[in-house]
């Protein structure tokens, strides 16, 4: 039941009930994440090959070097928390965004930038999606402007999203699915890989941040895209994330969550607009 690290060790494929259970504490108190009995095999498929590249022969050693470093623990959350994303990803959202709230923004909305709130950004992909509908806007609008914050737990991810280089799926979607808004505002290089150009790279900032935690001083938004975040919390944690959001939310805010998630069944300041579309309730605290 061990596989040869090519240095005379070996690493166990396995972990005992016991080791899953305090890594799930662990990863639990690190970021407020429920992992399943059903994901125990996931969770070994991401930490085997970090015990290999720390030379560590077992699980019981891998937990004791989590509960001692700082800089262990943050590697941990980075492999628990890394998701698939891609550009454009559940297009009606990005019509709705492109085509109802950023025209009524630009219209009616007060003399400032819109600002979005990409709250688990991942990779980046989704913020700069984003990017490339309101700098769409923008050049058709002369008094528009626009401004973007993604934040995620994963330090990894963030490196990612803020070089923002993007290669094969997560952007060949786009490209196929909006052929002249990408040409408009995405930039090839000589490893087949795409960027946003500049002036709306400049728009987008990105930091760590925990959504258990409150957003300080980020101001208000008037967008937050909070999709597929919450099925990985129990629901006493996606109420404490929903009450955080709702903190930072114009009261004329738009939350968009993900397509298999749904605010039904929690106690929110949030009503709902559309499927998977919600808004603070009015004289919500």
């Amino acid at each position: 039941m061990s596989a040869a690290t090519g240095i005379g060790m070996t690493v166990s494929k396995t972990m005992t009930e016991s080791e899953f259970t305090k890594l799930r504490a662990i990863i639990y108190d690190q970021t407020g994440i429920s992992i399943g009995a059903e994901r125990q095999s996931m969770l070994m498929s991401r930490l085997n090959k970090r015990l290999r590249a720390l030379d560590l022969a077992t699980y019981k050693e891998y937990i004791s070097r989590v509960q001692s470093d700082p800089v262990e623990r943050q590697e941990l959350t980075n492999r628990v928390t890394t998701n698939e994303t891609y550009f454009y990803r559940t297009p009606r959202i990005w019509q709705y965004f492109r085509d109802e709230v950023v025209p009524n923004f630009a219209v009616n909305g007060p003399n400032r930038p819109l600002r979005v709130w990409s709250a688990a950004s991942s990779s980046g992909e989704e913020a700069h999606t984003a990017g490339v509908l309101l700098e769409d806007m923008r050049l058709q609008t002369p008094r528009f402007d626009y401004a973007i914050l993604g934040t995620d737990i994963s330090s990894r991810v963030l490196e990612m999203a803020t070089e923002g280089h993007y290669v094969g799926r997560p952007v060949a979607r786009f490209k196929e699915a909006e052929p002249e808004l990408f040409a408009r505002h995405m930039v090839g290089d000589d490893t087949n890989g795409w960027k946003v150009k500049p002036q709306i790279k400049t728009r987008i900032r990105f930091q760590q941040h925990n959504l258990l935690g409150q957003l300080m001083n980020a101001g208000q938004f008037d967008v937050v895209f909070l999709r597929n975040v919450l099925i990985y919390f129990n629901a006493k944690n996606q109420e404490r994330i929903l009450r955080n959001i709702h903190k930072v939310m114009h009261p004329d805010g738009i939350l968009f969550i993900g397509e298999s998630e749904s605010l039904k069944h929690i106690s929110t300041e949030f009503e709902q607009v559309a499927p998977i579309i919600y808004k603070p309730r009015t004289g919500g605290a």
